[in-house]
C-alpha cells in the first residue's frame, strides 16, 4: 500500500517485553541469582536496565543535561507478559503506573491504546491441547482487561508461534489482530494478480492481511519488516537515533509504504543494548518534531486500513505451525531439530522430546483429576473449565484465593481441596514455559525451573491421585539426558529439587530466625506466599508458630527447636504438621541450608540493629572522631590501629542511622556532624570502605526519590537535597541522582504544580540535577 510522499507515513515499533515466571513455587519468591550481580535476581537487573529506564528515558542536550525524561511507553506499541506484571506490580509499582498510564495517554491521543495482551505465561500454543491454548488466550485476555481497563485488541503468541487452531481460537476469543514474521508466510492474496507464492521472500510489512483457520474464523496479521528488527536487535541500530531515523526516511523514500512497523524483544531498548531507552527517546523527539512520520499503533492503524487480503501462512515441520524463532516452526519446543543457541560442539537438544512427553503425561493426568475432583467438591452441575478460565485474576495476584473461591463454597476444607486443584492446574501450564527448551542443554536455568513447577503440580495432586504420580513424571524425566554427563538426566535434577526446603519449613525458617535477630519493629509477618498468624516463644529452646499458605489456604503448625540457643549456631530442629493431618513432618536445618536471598534480608536487619544510634551517642561519636583526627595530624603513623578500625566502622553506622530513622527532622542539628564523619572517611578510610559510603547514598537517594513520588516535594526537602549534594560532592561522592532526577522531573516541567515559593529552589535543584529545563 503506497502513501502520498507529502503526507506523513505511520510508524509503529514494537517491543515484546517478558520474562519467564522465576519464582520458587513452594514460596513464591525468587532465589538469589549470582549471575545477575549487582542486582539479586534477573528480573531485578533487566527492570533498572529497561523497564524502568523506558518509563522516564533522558534526552540530553550537547553538553549532556537533561532537557526532557520520556515515557517511551506512550509512543512504542507494547505487550508485557502477564507474570512480570505481576512481579512489577508488587516490587516496583512507580514502572508498572507509567505503563498502564503511557497506554491510557496514548488512547487518548489515537483512539486505541498502544498496550496488547500475551499468551498468559509464554507457552507454544500450537504445541498445546485445543483447551490448555484457550486457557492461556484467556487467562492473557482477562489479565490485560483487569489491569489496563479496557479490552485487548490484539494480542503477542508466544514467539509469535502460530497454527490453524490457534487462529480460531483467536478470533473466538474477540482478538482481532495478531504480529507474526514475515518469513511465517507463504502467499498472499492480491486482488489484481490473485493467490502470490512467496517463494522464501517475506511477506510484506506495509499493509494488514486476513488470516484463516482450521474452522473459517479470521483475525487480521500484520507481518513486520524483517530488516528492521534484525538492525534493532543485532546491528545495534540502537547506538545513534539520528542514524536510525535516516534508516526510516531511506524506506519511507525508496519504498513509499503507508505504514513502517517492525517487532522485537522489548528488552534490545536498553538491556540487550545498553542505553537503547535513550535512542529510542532521541527517534521519538525527532519523530515529533519533524513531518516525516506520526507513530501510531496496529489497532487505530487497522481501523483505518482494514485487510481486505488473505494471506497463507506455512505448515511448518509435521504441520504443527511455525513461529520467528524456529526455521522449522515450532520443532524447537519438541525435538532436535537443529535450533539452539551454541554450547559446545558435541551438544545435541535430544532431551527436548523426552522433557515435553514427561509433561504432556502428567498433564494429562493432572486434568481428569481436576475434572473429577471439581464435580465432586462442588457438585455434577459444575463445569470445571468455567472455573478454571475464571481463576486468571488469582493467577496474577489480582484476586486473592479466598475471595474467589468464596464465590462457590463458604466451607473451608472445600476451598483447601479447590485451592490446590486450581494452583496445580496453574503450575502445570507453567511447566510448559517456552524457555524451558530454547537453549542448549537441561541442565539450564530454564528447564530446571520448569522442573520444579511439575514438581510443585505433582506435590499439590498427589493427595487426589491413586497413581504414583512422582514416580511416573522421574521416570519420564530420566528419559532425557544433559549434555554433561556430571549433570545427569532430567530424574538427576528433579531429585536435586526434591531436596530442597519445603516452603512452609523455609517460612517457618524465616519466621523464627528473623524473631531471633530484628529488632522489634522489623518483625516480619509475611514471606512470599506465606503469613505469619502467631509467634509464640515457649522456651529458649522452642519456638511456637501458626503458618498459612495464602495461595492453597493450607496452615500448618510449626514447632522450631534450637538445641543449643546460647551458642547462636542457627541450627533448628523444625517439626511441621498440617492443620486436621496427624502426620509431623521433621526436618533438620543447619545455617548452610538458609537460602541466599533469605540471608540478604537478615544480613539487612542486623544491620539496621547495629547501626540503631541515637542522636546523643551520635554527638559523642563526632566528638571523637574530631579529636582523633586533631591529634592525628602530622604524626608519621596510624595512631592505635584498633580505634581507628572501630572509628571508621561507627562512622558508617552513624552515616546509615542518619538516613535510616528520616533525615529531615534532625538534618540541621546533625549536618556539621555528618560532613566530619565523611570528612573522617575520605581521609582515613580505605577503598572498600568509599565504596561502601557511595553504597549507601545510592540506596538513599532511590528511597528519598521514592517519598518524593509519595509526598511530594516542599522546601525541607529541596533544601535537605541540595545541602545533602553540596556536603558529599566538596568531599569527592557522586551519588547516582536517576531516583531523584526522576521524582524531581514532574515538578521542573510543571506536570505536578509547585508552590509559588518554591520555584526559585526547585529551579536551583534542577541545575544540581543535571536539568538544562527550569520553570520561568
Amino acid at each position: 500500500m503506497k502513501t502520498n510522499k507529502s503526507d506523513k507515513t505511520s510508524l509503529i515499533l514494537h517491543g515484546h517485553f517478558y520474562q519467564p515466571p522465576r519464582e520458587n513455587p513452594q514460596t513464591g519468591l525468587i532465589g538469589k541469582q549470582l549471575t545477575a550481580s549487582p542486582f539479586p535476581d534477573w528480573n531485578e537487573r533487566i527492570h533498572a536496565d529497561c523497564y524502568k529506564a523506558n518509563s522516564l528515558s533522558r534526552y540530553l542536550s550537547g553538553v549532556r543535561r537533561i532537557l526532557s525524561l520520556t515515557n517511551n511507553y506512550e509512543y512504542l506499541s507494547f505487550n508485557f507478559g502477564p507474570t512480570l506484571l505481576s512481579w512489577m506490580e508488587k516490587y516496583h509499582q512507580n514502572t508498572y503506573h507509567l505503563i498502564l498510564e503511557a497506554d491510557r495517554i496514548s488512547k487518548e491521543r489515537l483512539g486505541f491504546g498502544n498496550a496488547i495482551a500475551q499468551a498468559y505465561n509464554h507457552t507454544i500454543l500450537p504445541l498445546c491441547t485445543e483447551e490448555d491454548a484457550r486457557v492461556q488466550i484467556r487467562w492473557g485476555l482477562e489479565d490485560f482487561a483487569q489491569r489496563f481497563s479496557r479490552k485487548a485488541d490484539g494480542i503477542w503468541l508466544p514467539e509469535t508461534a502460530i497454527s490453524p487452531m490457534v487462529i480460531d481460537i483467536l478470533a473466538e476469543e474477540g482478538v482481532s489482530y495478531v504480529i507474526l514474521s514475515p518469513w511465517q508466510c507463504k502467499a498472499i492474496e492480491d486482488k489484481k494478480k490473485g493467490t502470490i507464492d512467496l517463494e522464501g521472500r517475506g511477506a510484506p510489512y506495509d499493509r494488514p492481511f486476513l488470516l484463516r483457520g482450521a474452522k473459517g474464523k479470521t483475525i487480521s496479521v500484520f507481518f513486520y519488516n524483517p530488516q528492521l528488527a534484525e538492525g534493532i536487535s543485532f546491528g545495534h541500530y540502537l547506538r545513534d537515533a539520528d542514524s536510525l531515523y535516516q534508516r526510516l526516511v531511506s524506506i519511507r523514500e525508496d519504498e513509499n509504504p503507508s505504514l513502517i512497523h517492525t517487532a522485537t524483544d522489548g528488552e534490545i531498548y536498553g538491556h540487550h543494548e545498553p542505553y537503547g531507552d535513550m535512542a529510542l527517546s532521541a527517534l521519538i523527539r525527532k519523530v515529533e518534531e519533524r513531518d516525516d512520520f506520526r507513530f501510531t499503533n496496529y489497532a487505530a492503524y487497522l481501523k483505518d486500513h482494514p485487510a481486505t487480503e488473505m494471506a497463507y501462512l506455512h505448515d511448518g515441520e509435521e504441520k504443527r505451525g511455525t513461529s520467528w524463532s524456529c526455521s522449522h516452526g515450532v520443532s524447537r519446543w519438541y525435538k532436535d531439530c537443529g535450533c539452539h543457541t551454541g554450547g559446545e560442539e558435541s551438544w545435541n537438544q535430544a532431551w527436548r522430546t523426552p522433557l515435553r512427553l514427561a509433561f504432556d503425561n502428567l498433564s494429562r493426568e493432572i486434568d481428569v483429576i481436576f475434572a473429577d475432583e471439581v464435580q465432586k467438591i462442588l457438585g455434577k452441575d459444575v463445569d470445571s473449565r468455567e472455573i478454571l478460565y475464571q481463576f486468571s485474576p488469582v493467577a496474577s495476584h489480582l484476586k486473592d484465593m479466598n475471595s474467589f473461591l468464596s464465590s462457590f463454597t463458604d466451607d473451608a476444607g472445600k476451598k483447601h481441596r479447590l485451592a490446590m486443584l486450581l494452583e496445580g492446574q496453574k503450575y502445570k501450564h507453567f511447566s510448559y514455559t517456552s524457555c524451558g527448551w530454547f537453549f542448549n542443554d537441561l541442565a539450564g536455568l530454564e528447564p530446571k525451573q520448569n522442573i520444579a513447577y511439575a514438581l510443585m503440580a505433582v506435590d499439590l495432586y498427589n493427595p487426589f491421585s491413586r497413581k504414583d504420580l512422582l514416580g511416573q513424571l522421574l521416570e519420564d524425566l530420566s528419559r532425557a539426558k544433559a549434555n554433561r554427563k556430571q549433570d545427569g538426566t532430567g530424574k538427576t535434577l528433579a531429585k536435586e529439587l526434591l531436596h530442597t526446603l519445603p516452603g512452609e519449613v523455609e517460612a517457618a525458617l524465616f519466621f523464627a530466625l528473623n524473631r531471633r535477630i530484628a529488632e522489634k519493629e522489623d518483625h516480619e509477618e509475611i514471606y512470599g506466599w506465606f503469613h505469619l498468624d502467631s509467634y509464640t516463644e515457649v522456651d529458649e529452646h522452642t519456638e511456637r508458630l501458626l503458618v498459612t499458605n495464602t495461595e492453597t489456604l493450607t496452615h500448618y503448625i510449626c514447632t522450631a527447636r534450637d538445641p543449643n540457643p546460647a551458642q547462636a549456631t542457627l541450627e533448628y530442629l523444625m517439626e511441621v504438621q498440617e492443620e486436621g493431618s496427624d502426620t509431623v513432618k521433621t526436618t533438620n536445618i543447619g545455617h548452610k541450608q538458609i537460602p541466599l536471598r533469605m540471608r540478604d534480608q537478615l544480613f539487612d536487619q542486623i544491620d539496621r540493629s547495629v547501626c540503631s544510634l541515637d542522636y546523643d551517642a551520635l554527638r559523642r561519636l563526632s566528638k571523637n572522631i574530631f579529636h582523633y583526627a586533631t591529634l592525628a595530624k602530622h604524626v608519621p603513623y596510624l595512631p592505635m590501629g584498633s580505634l581507628y578500625e572501630e572509628l571508621i566502622g561507627s562512622s558508617l553506622s552513624s552515616i546509615k542511622s542518619l538516613f535510616m530513622y528520616g533525615s529531615l527532622d534532625k538534618w540541621d542539628e546533625y549536618k556539621q556532624d555528618f560532613a566530619l564523619m565523611l570528612e573522617f572517611l575520605k581521609k582515613y578510610g580505605k577503598q572498600p570502605d568509599i565504596d561502601l559510603v557511595a553504597t549507601i547514598f545510592h540506596t538513599q537517594m532511590t528511597n528519598l526519590g521514592e517519598k518524593i513520588q509519595e509526598h511530594g516535594l516542599y522546601e525541607d526537602n529541596i533544601r535537605f537535597i541540595l545541602e545533602f549534594l553540596q556536603i558529599v560532592r566538596e568531599r569527592g561522592f557522586q551519588p547516582d541522582l536517576t531516583a531523584l532526577q526522576n521524582a524531581v522531573y514532574p515538578y521542573v516541567n510543571m506536570q505536578k504544580q509547585p508552590k509559588e515559593e518554591d520555584i526559585t529552589s526547585i529551579n536551583a535543584l534542577a541545575k544540581e540535577l543535571n536539568f538544562d529545563i527550569y520553570i520561568n
